[in-house]
């Protein structure tokens, strides 16, 4: 079950749980802004519903409190970062921000970060170069969760691809994982006992699994070397572009792990504290190709167009961005949905750090 609370109270707590296990007071405020940021934005997947397994990383030193990322190899547009293991989303924040700096300078910046942690949704830093005018893009490898085309063991990650771009009358943000959904979804039907639809998990390459009681099998896709995974994009079959989905979670490899010689989704488990995910970030700026102005008043239209198409009967035609912005406002009015399970997982680390969490329902 679901309930509703307050945004800027939840905001409060992460900031000081993070504070409690050593973060700095700014790191600790940027961590806070990225989870809270994300369920506005209604992904449960990836806000606090990650602050378990972030938790385990930081107890077992997977994470470390104290690292901080660096820059090892640079050119103009261009720079490796090797982020000691820090916490994803403050590589994230630090990469990005390198590559929004090349942009302005050199009207494009592509950093690739290796040794990272994971980073919460892609979108958040793509949407950063957004912010500042720039066309920013991000994306990340991770531990093996996907199925590659007629594959029964999984092989690559859930390889996320973001991209976005100023836009009116909110910006455009697409943001997926090259499978069919990430494992973070399948996390949130689980604590919801919500039974999976056709296709997001297959065992054997193609046997469907979708109970969400199938406790062994779902178990079973944190193991690599099982024969349960997720789908590509496109299902299992190549009839139904399953190779598609497949072929875009590679290229992510070349621009994450394979151009900073960091780790592969495959060589990742959450067990070895010397390897970890690998991430990229792209910032562009349109002025190398026009007028800015005219460029994000044409794209504008062109989006205004597609939504103005026809729908079918109850239905209603968006585009990337649009549900974000309509769960912003009104998770921002009336609360964030955190479910039961996850409320007690972030009160369990509270209790263990000392941290009071006092009442973050809407009242």
């Amino acid at each position: 079950m679901s309930k509703r609370y307050d945004s800027d109270k939840v905001r409060d707590l992460v900031h000081r749980i993070y504070r409690a296990y050593g973060f700095t007071e700014e790191q600790s405020a940027e961590v806070a802004k990225t989870l809270v940021y994300t369920d506005l934005h209604g992904i449960a997947s990836h806000g606090v519903q990650r602050m378990v397994m972030y938790d385990h990383f930081i107890q077992n030193g997977k994470i470390r409190v104290n690292s901080r990322p660096e820059i090892v190899k640079e050119t103009d547009v261009s720079a490796v970062v090797d982020a000691n293991f820090g916490l994803g989303q403050l590589n994230g924040i630090y990469s990005m921000n390198l590559a929004i700096k090349k942009a302005k300078a050199h009207g494009v910046g592509i950093v690739t970060t290796k040794r990272s942690g994971h980073y919460g949704i892609a979108g958040y830093y793509a949407n950063m170069a957004a912010d500042q005018g720039l066309i920013g893009m991000s994306s990340t490898n991770s531990r093996p969760a996907m199925l590659p085309t007629h594959a029964t063991q999984a092989f690559v990650g859930t390889n996320p691809i973001a991209f976005a771009m100023p836009a009116e009358p909110h910006n455009f943000i697409y943001d997926a994982a090259t499978s069919t959904v990430p494992q973070g979804k399948i996390e949130v039907y689980r604590k919801l006992e919500k039974d999976l639809p056709a296709f997001w998990v297959a065992k054997d390459g193609d046997q469907e699994i979708n109970d969400h009681n199938d406790t062994e099998d779902l178990d079973a896709l944190r193991d690599p070397l099982s024969n349960v995974g997720l789908t590509p994009l496109g299902g299992v079959r190549e009839e139904t572009g399953s190779h598609k989905g497949f072929g875009l979670a590679v290229i992510v490899e070349v621009f994450t792990s394979i151009l900073s010689l960091g780790n592969t989704s495959t060589e990742i488990t959450p067990e070895d504290l010397q390897v970890g995910p690998c991430q990229s970030f792209i910032a562009i700026d349109p002025a190398i190709f026009g007028d800015v102005d005219q460029i994000i008043k044409r794209f504008s239209e062109y989006l205004q167009q597609i939504r103005d198409l026809p729908a079918i009967p109850g239905k209603k035609i968006y585009v990337a961005g649009d549900k974000e912005a309509i769960a912003y406002e009104d998770r921002k009015q009336n609360g964030l949905e955190i479910d039961d399970k996850t409320l007690a997982e972030v009160k369990a680390i509270a209790d263990r750090l000392g941290v009071s969490y006092g009442a973050l329902d809407m009242a």
